[in-house]
């Protein structure tokens, strides 16, 4: 029962996936991020959905693609957007660390805040177009596609398990106290996985693919601590959206350059 109520907790504050009213013990979300990954597996389920099925194959690719980028935004109800903005502004700033802090509180978005999710936005949506148009007689790029929303949230809840936080209060401190332990596990367990995963798949891109997340996350930690003295919720989103776009990007180059060369 406590694992279930774990899920509904994890899937309600992640996700828009209905859940089951349940009456939560105070320590639930605490274990939350253990199935944080879980929302990663719906998304790439439905993206494989929509791109590997012959019968979908019949269906225009600027349908499939437009779907693709739908899904991740119409599941999470766009949550990790939220907290890219955020950050995105606090970023752009130049202020000091308090400064920094005090702007991803701030319910309002800037300028910055909306260069930055443009600028992201295409980037990701050119890598998805990529991907989805040289996927025509093949699953494994779509198969790789989906583990990118399964492997941001696993290092998305390591991190913040992890790395060092900005402030004492807030979300993310709920959600990273009690059983530390326990929860670090579950996650390095679901990363196993999901490496081994998308190495089976096909190792040269799944290697890629990883060295995105592995330059990712170091990158993250680096502008972290020295920009915000640590890591929020939103500093968080903004890993998550930067993470996922960095390593469809990769996918996609790697993809282009194969089919160029061949």
């Amino acid at each position: 029962m406590k694992i279930f109520r774990w899920m509904a907790v994890s899937l309600s504050l992640y996700s828009r996936i209905p859940m089951p009213r349940l009456t939560y013990a105070e320590d639930d979300m605490q274990y939350s991020l253990i199935w944080f990954p879980l929302v990663g597996v719906v998304i790439g389920a439905l993206i494989c959905l929509v791109n590997i099925p012959d019968c979908m194959r019949e269906v225009p690719a600027a349908v499939r693609i437009l779907l693709s980028l739908l899904i991740p935004v119409i599941i999470t109800g766009g949550f990790h957007i939220d907290g890219f903005m955020d950050t995105e502004d606090a970023l752009r700033s130049y202020a000091p660390v308090k400064k920094k802090l005090e702007i991803l509180k701030d319910p309002h978005i800037g300028a910055f805040a909306v260069i930055g999710l443009v600028r992201t936005g295409l980037i990701f949506a050119l890598a998805v177009t990529v991907i989805v148009l040289y996927s025509q007689s093949s699953t494994d790029n779509i198969l790789l596609f989906a583990a990118v929303f399964v492997i941001g949230r696993i290092l998305s809840g390591l991190t913040s398990l992890l790395f060092r936080k900005a402030k004492k209060d807030g979300m993310l401190r709920k959600e990273t106290a009690g059983n530390r332990s326990g929860v670090i596990w579950c996650l390095a367990v679901w990363l196993l996985i999901s490496v081994g995963f998308v190495l089976y798949v096909e190792i040269g891109k799944g290697v890629l693919l990883l060295l995105a997340f592995g330059a990712s996350t170091a990158w993250y930690r680096h502008r972290a601590y020295r920009l915000f003295g640590g890591v929020t919720g939103d500093t968080a989103g903004h890993y998550l959206v930067s993470a996922q776009t960095m390593a469809a990007s990769v996918l996609a180059a790697v993809i282009l350059i194969s089919s160029l060369c061949q």
